[in-house]
């Protein structure tokens, strides 16, 4: 059922409101007016049937929990546990009067997450963008010049290697056969354990050939629980989609070789890819490529893109450039793109003029060397994402949590800095104001002695 609109007018006796506890200057309250909550109520309206079940928990509140999530880099239960003992928070997600209880469950947040698509998800990311401009943040020439890059959102798995792999599908395997009664001779799972523990003790004293016969066992020991499995299977089970996926990792795992594509690296997320970016700290990442477009000037994200297959980076351009320019609407248009050496062959047709920044710029003018020097800054908003708003390590599930995971970090990095815009100003209008006490204070008192008392 759709959420209902929550009534401002009752007021539960000897409750304090929040507007006489809370400093209303704070930027996270100015920010909380400039949003436009409303559009959220419009928009994500039609989740809900419209008269069936208990009614949902009211939309500012979902969206406002997403934002604070991202924004601040806080688990689902850190963020609704903080939000009973901090007033600013109730605040920005609606409510009127301070509460001393949970309003929620975590899980209802990843409930909220599943309901949303790609296209649902993207509007937290424009209602950014239109808050900037509502707040004095960003103009239409802040948009003109933009800069894009690619970065490697990874998974929350861990480093795959063979035998950890053959071991889990063993794992796997006698968890299917425990579920549907299956009687096994032998499971391998104590085996396979203490043979896991050997490979490592191998490998840590460098015996890598007592290594590789140890993976050849384990891989052994999957293939005989499998084919063991498989004999005394009935006939509706082995059609099942559980045992057909099952049967499909299972291929994947046997008949993989060095040199063979599309590789399984983990068995619960089977989506993630290896990707090489050249970093020399981190030669392989183990998740999904993301794009990015970003303002120049101020860092500000204009559409973030999750891409699966590892596409090249030049490939990924026009469909970042289509998001930045359909989430910027009425806002501005982009005229000018900056981008590294590995988009040089990139796909984009529109009207922005796009130059690639080559490794040495002594030809040009110091103008334009100075405007393909800033196509760097968007490294250092890559890196803010990834390290204060949650994209560094990926926990939500599947593409479509890629994706999710993507686009709200991006939103959280574009609050972060309407905040800290706010906080300036903040801090400027209380320095003027001290200015006019300390002037009106010199004319009414002679003396400076006094004057400073006064102030």
């Amino acid at each position: 059922m759709r959420p209902k609109k929550q009534d401002s007018t009752t007021q539960e006796l000897l409750e304090p409101l929040l507007v006489n506890i809370i400093d209303m200057k704070h930027p996270l309250i100015q920010l909380a007016d400039k949003i436009d909550w409303e559009y959220f109520e419009k928009e994500f309206g039609s989740l809900y049937h419209r008269n069936d079940g208990r009614p949902g928990i009211p939309m500012r509140m979902m969206v406002g929990f997403h934002y604070l999530k991202y924004t601040y880099n806080l688990s689902d239960e850190d963020v609704v546990h903080g939000w009973k003992e901090n007033p600013y928070w109730q605040y920005f997600t609606g409510e009127k009067v301070f509460q001393t209880k949970v309003p929620i469950n975590p899980t209802s947040m990843t409930r909220f997450r599943n309901r949303l698509k790609e296209e649902d998800l993207l509007k937290f990311l424009e209602e950014t963008i239109n808050t900037a401009f509502r707040s004095g943040y960003l103009n239409k020439n802040d948009v003109k010049k933009v800069a894009a890059d690619t970065t490697v959102q990874e998974k929350n798995i861990t480093f795959p290697t063979d035998i950890k792999l053959f071991y889990t599908m063993i794992k796997y395997l006698v968890k299917f056969s425990k579920k549907h009664e299956i009687r096994l001779k032998e499971t391998h799972e104590y085996s396979g354990k203490k043979l896991l523990m050997k490979y490592s003790g191998y490998v840590h004293a460098k015996q890598y050939k007592r290594a590789g016969k140890a993976v050849k066992k384990m891989k052994t020991k999957m293939g005989k629980l499998y084919r063991s499995i498989e004999r005394v299977l009935p006939e509706e089970l082995r059609n099942s989609d559980e045992f057909q996926q099952l049967k499909l990792f299972y291929e994947s795992l046997w008949n993989r070789s060095k040199k063979s594509k599309n590789k399984l690296y983990s068995l619960h997320s089977p989506e993630v890819e290896c990707i090489s970016k050249g970093k020399s700290h981190k030669r392989y990442e183990f998740g999904n490529k993301v794009g990015f477009v970003g303002t120049l000037k101020k860092n500000f994200i204009l559409s973030c893109k999750s891409f699966h297959g590892n596409p090249y980076d030049g490939h990924t351009l026009e469909e970042n450039l289509c998001e930045a320019k359909t989430l910027l609407g009425s806002n501005g248009t982009i005229d000018t793109i900056l981008v590294d050496l590995g988009y040089r062959k990139h796909n984009y047709r529109g009207d922005a003029k796009v130059h690639v920044v080559p490794r040495s710029m002594k030809k040009f003018k110091v103008n334009f060397k100075r405007l393909l020097k800033r196509r760097s800054c968007v490294e250092a908003m890559i890196g803010h994402t990834k390290r204060d708003n949650r994209m560094d390590r990926n926990y939500l599930k599947g593409k479509e949590g890629d994706k999710a995971n993507a686009i709200l970090a991006a939103s959280g990095h574009n609050l972060r800095l309407i905040l800290a815009f706010l906080l300036f100003f903040l801090k400027k209008f209380m320095d003027n104001i001290a200015k006019k006490l300390a002037n009106f204070a010199n004319e009414v008192f002679l003396d400076k002695k006094y004057a400073k008392i006064y102030v």
